[in-house]
């Protein structure tokens, strides 16, 4: 795949990311372009670029995708602009006091996603995608890394969607500040790469690390929440995703389960999508690697 041309001068940054940065054409309202970092690698962009499509032929909603796009150094992908977008975490950094409903309606559009079946052969399985990456580690012995495995091969086989990065910047809606969540809005999926199928939980990972262990400076930059915040972000989510009218905790764990059982049962399989952590930095974080190593005993 060659990349379409593009002058950077022709447009405006609106975002900044972990991998890369987005920006809004200047002559087209209706264009904005997502650029990699340039030493990110090209392989899972043209990945993202495929699935992104794959997602939205599906029906999920999500910004179509337009081309594979280059400023001549970094390269990206091209969407259709989403106007007036904002993403769960900053709604909830411009919005303090309306974090716990911000967060109970990221938990509900958790909760429609993977509950909603992926048609056979389309997307990848979440298991084979983390297989790859645990066994692409280098800090772990072959020992160490059966004992993990062994723990992904035990969970359930379903056919239900995986966001695959599924924390509070890749859901964007169109609800402008200090309007109710009752107004009509619409809401958005982005950032696409690891969109999967399978155990549901493992989508929440992710959230799970961005909220509660990542370095407190880097997820500040990341999602614009203190570490008190964020804590508050997961308590709210779990309450709303396991809690809430479809009673998700006594499906997957038990009659009468506590939310401290739920956190439990949770820190294992969060410990799972360390591995996309490591794997999109090039490296695992020591702080990080000392939680897989607590989650199962290494």
């Amino acid at each position: 795949m060659i990349p379409k041309l593009i002058n950077i001068n022709d447009y405006v940054l609106s975002g900044e990311g972990a991998n890369g940065c987005s920006y809004d054409s200047k002559s087209d309202q209706n264009l904005m372009v997502k650029l990699y970092n340039s030493s990110y690698p090209k392989e899972p962009i043209f990945s993202e670029y495929e699935v992104a499509r794959k997602v939205y032929d599906c029906g999920f909603n999500c910004p179509e995708p337009g081309e594979l796009v280059t400023d001549g150094e970094r390269v990206g992908i091209q969407f259709r602009r989403i106007r007036g977008k904002r993403s769960y975490a900053r709604a909830i950094s411009q919005e303090p006091e309306r974090l716990e409903e911000f967060t109970r309606e990221f938990a509900r559009v958790g909760k429609r996603l993977h509950n909603t079946p992926v048609p056979d052969g389309v997307f990848p399985d979440i298991k084979k995608n983390f297989r790859h990456m645990i066994e692409s580690e280098k800090c772990y012995t072959d020992a160490q890394k059966a004992k993990i495995l062994s723990y992904l091969d035990s969970l359930p086989d379903t056919c239900t969607a995986i966001h695959g990065d599924f924390q509070l910047g890749n859901v964007i809606f169109t609800l402008p500040q200090g309007a109710p969540l009752s107004d009509p809005h619409d809401i958005y999926l982005i950032d696409l790469g690891y969109f999967s199928y399978g155990y549901p939980l493992l989508d929440l990972g992710i959230l799970n690390i961005t909220m509660n262990y990542l370095d407190a400076d880097y997820s500040y930059k990341l999602f614009h929440l203190t570490r008190e915040q964020g804590h508050r972000v997961w308590d709210v989510f779990v309450d709303e995703y396991f809690f809430g009218e479809e009673k998700l905790g006594e499906h997957y764990f038990g009659s009468g389960v506590t939310h401290e059982q739920v956190n439990a049962q949770l820190f294992k399989l969060m410990a799972i999508q360390i591995f996309l952590v490591s794997f999109n930095a090039g490296e695992m974080y020591p702080y990080l690697d000392v939680l897989v190593r607590k989650a199962f005993d290494l």
